[in-house]
């Protein structure tokens, strides 16, 4: 390397030290004055949010009785909060301003009763981290989480009774990393635009003084050079800086096709971490809908099985004291100790959701077990005014499955449509075959599933009933996957829905 080029390149390293320390001293003040604003004016606007809380509770408290203990008082700041409308519009008023994103104000079980946001109301708080924690690490890592990661950050501030150390509502106010990214990207290409120039400008100095200062050398350089090399008299550049520059920039060029690489890498990772964790959401749902399940069949087992014993009992005394009574009395009775002993099953049914289910296969005709079901709910569709027409092919259609199940998995479906037609309408029921495959649709003509909620209709415990335990479609669903089936639905509003089973048919026996 050339005595001219080492010259050049340490003031030009030195001007490049002075311009970057100096814009990161720069940028350090201005991080640290961005974060530090945006931080106070988070914490100040909960505080503000806080005393507004008491303030609308104090004024709407007035207008209600007086609450007698400390849970009461809960109550009914919860509701003051929920149904405020003013205080909402406040909120959305407060969030549209500065580096704010959302202000939610949740109770003590995390749900979200008032919010900047309508879509947020009545869900669990989603929590970010923590703005006063992230502030402490180092300016250069907040740098960078501005400008690559884009975090967004909470605020929180409790509101109590009196002293109490237990917070009633949770008021967190969260902002935006996208608010400040926009204040600091104008200053940083300023000060790179400063420092590109400075730079640049040492740059072209630097190489017209030592252009002029080094000419003798360079002449002293170039002869010596020569005759240690033989070529006196001729002048040969020599470009073997080129290839060294040359090979710094492959291999930069390959480091940086590696942090590509890796970076990708850590990106496609990230997705897979946030798929599994909502899988994990997901079966904690299912995990705590379970656990409810488990206490409700407690009591149903209790209320309703005693009962059904009892039937059962008398319907056999009945049986006995009647002798031998004719072939239809006897076969009402018969159908009458069959239900009992399905209902019996259902309570065991209720016992078992939680945990493994004993599943007792044999030959099933589709369409006969079908057929038993709307023969069974005929009467009462009758009654509300409802057609029911039934189809099966002639041939029977055989699957290897549990009776009871399939059949309490068909009833809730033909239950449910006569419930969706409350002013009549056609009740279909059909059975057909294809190939390898038995399928089975239960439609209605009733006014149809709502867009929004078809999403949940076989979620446990959801129910569009007044006193629906919205449990049917859930065993539904549930039975038709211990039978290696699949069950959908399409719905129209205002012309029905129709449900479809399929199931693979046992061809050895068909």
């Amino acid at each position: 390397m050339s005595l001219r080029v080492r010259l050049v390149l340490l003031i030009l390293v030195v001007v490049a030290l002075a311009a970057v320390t100096l814009s990161a001293v720069e940028l350090e003040t201005l991080v640290n004055l961005l974060t530090s604003d945006a931080i106070a004016y988070s914490r100040l606007t909960g505080q503000q949010v806080s005393a507004l809380l008491l303030d609308h509770i104090q004024l709407y408290a007035e207008s209600n009785p007086t609450p007698q203990s400390v849970e009461e008082i809960k109550a009914l700041w919860s509701q003051i909060v929920s149904d405020d409308t003013q205080l909402h519009e406040l909120l959305v008023k407060m969030a549209s301003s500065g580096s704010l994103y959302d202000i939610n104000v949740a109770g003590e079980t995390g749900i979200i009763l008032a919010s900047s946001n309508d879509a947020a109301v009545q869900t669990s708080m989603r929590r970010y981290q923590n703005f006063e924690i992230w502030d402490k690490a180092p300016w250069y890592r907040r740098t960078l989480d501005l400008l690559t990661r884009r975090p967004d950050w909470e605020i929180t501030v409790g509101l109590g009774i009196g002293d109490s150390d237990k917070s009633i509502f949770t008021i967190q106010v969260v902002t935006s990393s996208l608010f400040l990214r926009d204040a600091l990207r104008p200053q940083i290409v300023w000060l790179a635009a400063v420092s590109g120039g400075a730079i640049g400008l040492s740059l072209l100095l630097t190489m017209l003084a030592t252009t002029t200062a080094l000419r003798p050398v360079k002449r002293i350089e170039d002869s010596i050079d020569r005759i240690a090399q033989g070529r006196v008299g001729i002048e040969k550049p020599d470009d073997g800086m080129a290839k060294e520059f040359r090979v710094v920039e492959s291999k930069l060029n390959l480091l940086g096709q590696q942090y590509r690489g890796a970076r990708e890498d850590a990106t496609e990772l990230r997705h897979n971490v946030d798929q599994l964790l909502e899988r994990m959401a997901s079966q904690l749902d299912v995990a705590t809908r379970l656990a409810a399940i488990s206490r409700l069949t407690g009591g149903v087992a209790h209320e309703i099985k005693n009962p059904l014993n009892a039937i059962g009992l008398r319907l056999e005394l009945l049986k006995a004291r009647l002798g031998e009574p004719d072939h239809e009395l006897s076969g009402e009775i018969d159908i009458l100790s069959k239900e009992v002993l399905r209902l019996d099953r259902v309570v065991k049914t209720f016992l078992d959701f939680s945990r493994p289910l004993d599943v007792h296969l044999q030959d099933i005709d589709l369409g006969l077990l079908a057929r038993e079901v709307t023969e069974f709910v005929t009467p009462q569709a009758r009654l509300a005014k409802i057609e029911v027409v039934f189809s099966a092919p002639s041939e029977p259609a055989l699957i290897r499955g549990d009776s009871d199940l399939l059949k309490q998995a068909v009833l809730n479906l033909v239950t449910n449509a006569i419930d969706a037609m409350p002013r009549g309408g056609t009740l279909h029921v059909k059975v057909d075959s294809s190939g390898d495959k038995l399928t089975l649709e239960v439609s209605d003509t009733g006014s149809g599933i709502p867009r929004e909620l078809r999403d949940k209709v076989f979620q446990l415990y959801f129910t569009t009933k007044t006193g629906g335990s919205g449990i049917g479609l859930a065993m539904t669903y549930r039975a038709v996957q211990l039978h290696n089936g699949t069950i959908s639905f399409k719905s129209e509003a205002g012309a029905g829905t129709m449900f479809r089973l399929e199931f693979p048919a046992n061809v050895r026996h068909a």
